[in-house]
């Protein structure tokens, strides 16, 4: 039979003793081959001799031998101080309940009746094996603890000693601790993790007239009122969860009233370095409380006008930094916060610059000011967005000395804008002044005019009248009488010309100039008008030239459309010079174009953008008659119909009108070329 060898943590030794070993070869090489060593003895006597020499782990030991038997054997081996702890197993073929009993009492383990099985008496062994060594653990753990022990009980001897010094040098030291204490001006005191009194010094039982024998062991809730001790309580446990030293304000009630110290209060901490306490040293600064009170009150009446005034205000001091400023700053000028928090005048005063109009100027103004600590200024500046912002600054002096600069900014863009606005409306009352006396101007030269327009015809119609009468009584010389009544028909008709313009600028006025629309051929038209005009036209020494390549009908009104034509061309034949006179007629795209050129005069450019308006003539109302109404109908008109009139003239070179006509009232205007 072959084996190999169990790996382990070391060999057992095992003893078998049996009389006949020869019958254990099987159990021997079983132990073998799972790395036990065995030893093997035939009798009583040799089994005391191996197991003292060698001190095997276990023990198999038979019951039925010569000489001493195994019960007896055993009883020897557990008497024997060197084997005592060595486990013994009996091996047996004696199954009676008796001998298992003297077995046991002898100092047997356990008990294994033949036959056995290989297996179980291999687990057997190896679970005895197991507590055999977990015994000898034990074993020496105890003797371990038992070393441990009385070193320990040495060292509590030793410690003990020390202790009592210690003890006596701490008495000691609180004593000097005490004295020290109780000679500061403070008021010390020092409490344990639960907030009990541990140490108070006099200045603590003189502020709360208490003894200190009434204090130690005491916590604030058994001593003072629950606001007060609640509040000292609170403060202590911010002390330990900062677990640093914190300087706090806390009061003290009296019957003369409350007092305030400063109490600095830390964690006391143990050999571990972790806080076991809190220790408070406080001292009264109740005056210089109430005035701080009273400084913090008029910086906060301070701060307050700041914030209310309109102006955005600026502090600098002598090294250029932004000392203090009002939100008002900020909003007028859009500064940016990380610009403020910077600090820095020269950076801030160079982003007001570039919000100016005119930054350098201004920039000038800061450097020169700068220069001269001393110097004050004033001064308004637009800004690119159309505000206008005024500045003040001047030096801020601290006990005599120059200390920084103080700026003051107000928007004045609604004065500003005011006094602009009252400027604008003075300037329009002076023109509309100048333009009512113009127009009375106008006026009185209109009814002049009017009058002499008037006055011509009619005295005209007088003599002709008169030369009529004589002639008549005289005797009747027709031709001479159709004469006279034809000269009187033209006067008439000069007239009536005059009352109509007059009756048209009426109408124009009140808004009541209706048109009565009816099919109109354009070129028609302006043939019947040129010879209406043809005497005016010969004597002018003018030439016509109508230029009109087939009828144009529009749905227009014939009789306001005969005053276009009549206007246009009457002035044409005036201001001719005896030069040609052209007329086209076109239509293109539903409009209808007409255009009345001359090559006369020429109107000069300044004049031009006011023909069209009322009692506005081109020339001197001396060397050309008429009302200076012709045109302020004309455009009328024209405009009524839904058209538009454009004049192009140059001063020696002649005037052509061009009039655009919808043929439709649903038509729409083009620019004439």
């Amino acid at each position: 039979m072959s084996c190999a060898t169990a790996p382990g943590p070391r060999t057992r030794v095992i003893l078998i003793v049996d009389d006949v070993p020869a019958n254990l070869g099987v159990l021997v090489n079983s132990l073998e081959c799972i790395g036990h060593r065995v030893l093997v003895a035939q009798g009583g006597e040799e089994a005391l001799m191996r197991a003292s020499l060698m001190r095997p782990d276990l023990i198999l030991l038979d019951v039925l031998m010569p000489g001493i038997d195994g019960f007896e054997t055993c009883r020897r081996l557990k008497a024997a101080e060197r084997t005592q702890d060595i486990p013994v197993l009996f091996m047996t073929c004696l199954t009676d309940a008796s001998d298992k009993l003297v077995g046991f009492r002898a100092g047997g383990v356990d008990y294994i009746t033949r036959p056995f099985e290989i297996g179980e008496v291999i687990a057997r062994i190896t679970t005895h094996l197991s507590l055999r060594e977990a015994q000898r653990e034990l074993e020496e753990k105890n003797a371990e603890l038992q070393r441990v022990h009385q070193e320990l009980e040495q060292r509590v001897r030793e410690r003990t000693t020390e202790l009592a010094s210690s003890n006596a040098a701490l008495r000691e030291s609180q004593h000097l601790l005490q004295a020290i204490v109780d000679n500061t001006a403070a008021v010390v005191f020092a409490k344990d993790m639960e907030g009990r009194y541990m140490l108070v010094n006099s200045g603590f039982e003189e502020l709360f007239q208490m003894r200190r024998e009434q204090v130690i062991g005491k916590t604030d809730h058994d001593l003072f009122p629950r606001e007060q001790a609640d509040a000292y309580c609170a403060n202590d446990l911010l002390v330990l969860q900062q677990n640093r030293a914190v300087e706090l304000d806390e009061v003290a009630p009296e019957r003369d009233g409350v007092r305030t110290y400063l109490s600095l209060k830390f964690p006391l901490r143990g050999s571990a370095g972790e806080p076991d306490g809190v220790c408070g040293i406080s001292t009264e600064i109740t005056s210089r409380k109430n005035a701080e009170d009273v400084l913090r009150h008029s910086y906060s009446l301070l701060e307050a006008t700041l914030e209310s005034t309109a102006d955005g205000i600026l502090v600098v001091d002598g090294a250029r930094r932004v000392v203090r400023h009002n939100d008002r700053l900020a909003q007028m000028w859009r500064i940016p916060t990380d610009v403020l928090a910077g600090g820095s005048a020269d950076v801030l005063l160079a982003l007001v610059g570039g919000q100016l109009r005119e930054p350098e100027l201004f920039l000038q103004s800061v450097r020169d000011l700068y220069a001269d600590p001393e110097a004050s200024a004033f001064g308004t500046f637009p800004l690119r967005n159309e505000q206008v912002f005024e500045w003040y600054t001047q030096p801020q002096r601290l006990g005599g000395r120059v200390a920084g600069r103080v700026w003051s900014f107000r928007d004045i863009t609604a004065r500003v804008h005011a006094e602009q606005q009252r400027d604008r409306l003075l300037l329009d009352e002076r023109r509309a002044r100048a333009a009512a006396e113009e127009a009375t101007r106008l006026r009185d030269e209109f009814l002049l005019i009017a009058s002499h327009e008037l006055r011509t015809p009619v005295t005209s119609l007088q003599l002709s009248m008169q030369s009529l009468g004589q002639r008549l009584s005289l005797g009747m010389d027709a031709e001479r009488v159709r004469s006279a009544v034809a000269l009187s028909g033209r006067q008439i008709k000069r007239l009536s010309n005059l009352v109509d313009m007059l009756l048209d600028v009426s109408r124009i006025q009140a808004g009541r100039l209706e048109l009565d629309r009816a099919p109109v051929d354009l070129r028609e038209l302006v043939a019947e008008i040129a010879a209406q005009l043809g005497d005016q036209l010969a004597q002018s020494g003018s030439t016509l030239a109508v230029r009109a390549e087939q009828p144009i009908t529009g749905w227009w009104d014939r009789y306001r459309l005969e005053q276009v034509v009549t206007n246009l061309l009457t002035n044409a034949i005036k201001f001719g010079e005896r030069e040609p006179i052209e007329i086209t007629i076109t239509a293109e795209e539903g409009v209808a174009r007409l255009s009345v050129a001359d090559h006369g005069l020429g109107i000069p450019a300044e004049v031009r953008t006011q023909l069209f308006e009322r009692f506005r003539r081109g020339v001197s109302s001396r060397n050309y008659g008429g009302l200076g109404l012709g045109l302020f109908i004309t455009r009328t008109i024209v405009e009524a119909h839904g058209g538009r009139i454009r004049l192009s003239s140059e001063v020696g070179q002649g005037s052509t009108f061009c009039v655009e006509l919808p043929l439709s009232t649903e038509g729409a205007g083009s620019r004439c070329t």
